[in-house]
């Protein structure tokens, strides 16, 4: 007998968490599982990564706090009467809550960014603690999280656990520089660092714009690519590009399907978020054998091996990050050795099938079903 997981997400749009959750159905539909995406804002044509014929249902779901969408949601279980409902980050959680009422269908909940801003506040970490009781199990996707959450008072007397996000290393893997940069009209013998993130605050996109000032006029030929799209600073980050200073050696690819590609063009990625929880561009990028340089924020002391596979870095100000990268600019050579290193690192700890697993022992636990097994799958 399959296993039924429905996930409610707050949209179904380009994103690491929502790519993971594609990956988790293409592995997990393989051995009995069936997935439904409840998307309580909506979705876009990111929906089509996920394996034919799965469920996308959109709820509409209206600004503020909006109870029709949580009774088309109890509606919505009541009819699919799924095994587990697995929710994901903090919007999601409410839905769900508000769903279920009484109903005792297993709740898996998913946080997958460290708490930032007045998700800290007094009053928000108490509505957190409990709405958290009422769920059969909190994961992260990083140790470094749970620290911040115990910090935070978050951990008490809850079943909690760590599943790690994996990557797809046969799809995200070395290929040919020269070739790569061809494919995105990019010099072939100029050093090109690079991020891939949704316009987002919390990426800040705007010190790494700022850090670029810097960098560009030290290293005369570097090129700044920015592959990504959506996000409620989008709008303001390509004003910052046109008026930059040297805007003529910023690329901006939007959003692309071919990653490996642009990861593979890079010398460097570069990641100045502030909240990650276990970041999948950096997971990809290190998997195509990219050394990274990561804001000393969670989940990057779990990833970063210093001078072994990428750096860390104190990102406060525009100057902590150009000098930074400028540092890691000058030596090409240290860089392509860290790639190297970034490479075999995420082949032995984060492969996407020791991701799968564990979320199919956890899904199964919770409903209470014999677990097909997914060796070597």
């Amino acid at each position: 007998m399959g296993i039924s997981v429905l996930h409610v997400i707050y949209s179904f749009r380009q994103g690491g968490m929502e790519n993971m959750i594609s990956q988790m159905a293409w592995r997990l539909s393989q051995s009995g599982f069936n997935v439904t995406v409840c998307a309580l804002a909506g979705a876009d044509d990111f929906k089509k990564r996920l394996p034919p014929g799965t469920p996308v249902l959109e709820l509409h779901k209206r600004r503020g706090l909006d109870l029709r969408c949580a009774m088309r949601l109890r509606a919505l279980i009541r009819e699919l009467q799924p095994d587990v409902i697995h929710s994901h980050n903090w919007n999601s959680l409410v839905y769900s809550l508000l769903a279920l009422g009484l109903r005792r269908t297993p709740l898996l909940h998913g946080e997958h960014a460290l708490l930032y801003g007045w998700e800290r506040s007094p009053w928000r970490l108490w509505l957190r603690r409990l709405f958290y009781a009422r769920c059969d199990i909190i994961h992260t996707v990083s140790h470094g999280q749970v620290s911040d959450m115990a910090a935070l008072g978050l951990t008490r007397h809850l079943n909690l656990r760590v599943i790690l996000n994996g990557v797809d290393t046969l799809k995200f893997s070395p290929l040919d520089k020269a070739q790569c940069r061809r494919t995105l009209g990019l010099p072939a013998d100029t050093p090109c660092i690079g991020m891939a993130a949704r316009y987002v605050p919390e990426k800040r996109h705007y010190l790494l714009l700022k850090a670029f000032e810097k960098i560009a006029s030290t290293f005369p030929n570097v090129r700044l690519v920015l592959a990504g799209a959506g996000g409620n600073c989008e709008a303001e980050t390509h004003a910052l590009v046109a008026s930059h200073p040297f805007a003529d050696r910023i690329i901006q690819l939007g959003h692309r399907d071919d990653m490996t590609t642009v990861y593979n063009a890079l010398d460097l990625f570069v990641l100045t978020s502030t909240s990650e929880g276990m970041s999948n561009a950096t997971l990809e990028a290190m998997s195509c054998g990219v050394p990274v340089l990561m804001n000393a924020t969670c989940g990057s002391e779990e990833l970063i091996h210093p001078g072994k596979n990428g750096s860390l870095a104190a990102m406060i100000s525009a100057k902590d990050v150009a000098a930074a990268v400028s540092t890691l600019l000058a030596q090409p050579e240290q860089l392509r050795t860290m790639g190297g290193g970034a490479r075999t690192f995420i082949e032995h700890e984060y492969p996407l099938a020791k991701t799968a697993a564990e979320y199919a022992a956890v899904y199964a636990a919770l409903a209470g079903k014999q677990l097909t097994a997914m060796e070597g799958r």
